[in-house]
């Protein structure tokens, strides 16, 4: 594997679309059309698996606009996937900081990278996991 400034470009646009007022449009043409699209959210009822509920998915965020600091970003790519890790801040409207950690997968296809799968999970202490 080696590293990748494109998927690491991509996944920054990715985050620049999110400072506009309706983004959702913008953001889908990230993703792959192809069936095994997926998307994990960190709601226990974020769990999307085809394009429809994927656009859906995408089309309920389109108006938030989010401030998003990058805290650190790292993209890898070998022959036809490539992936990305990393954690950022972002600041929702009302002010409040989330610890948000993403992974996607991308694969190659029709000339360009597209998205297959993004998971976001809120960073929370193990301590404040009641076992």
């Amino acid at each position: 594997m080696q590293p990748c400034d494109e998927l690491k470009n991509i996944a920054l646009r990715h985050y620049g679309k999110f400072i506009t007022d309706d983004h959702a449009e913008s953001v889908k043409d990230l993703y792959s059309i192809q069936e095994g699209v997926t998307i994990i959210g960190n709601d226990p009822d974020e769990w999307f698996e085809d394009r429809a509920s994927v656009d859906a998915f995408i089309q309920a965020g389109g108006t938030s606009r989010l401030e998003i600091e990058v805290k650190n970003l790292a993209a890898y790519c070998e022959g036809s996937v490539g992936w990305t890790a990393d954690r950022v801040t972002v600041r929702l409207p009302n002010g409040v900081e989330l610890p948000v950690r993403h992974t996607r997968i991308y694969h190659h296809e029709a000339g360009g990278w597209k998205m297959v799968h993004l998971h976001v999970s809120i960073a929370v202490p193990n301590e404040s996991i009641e076992a």
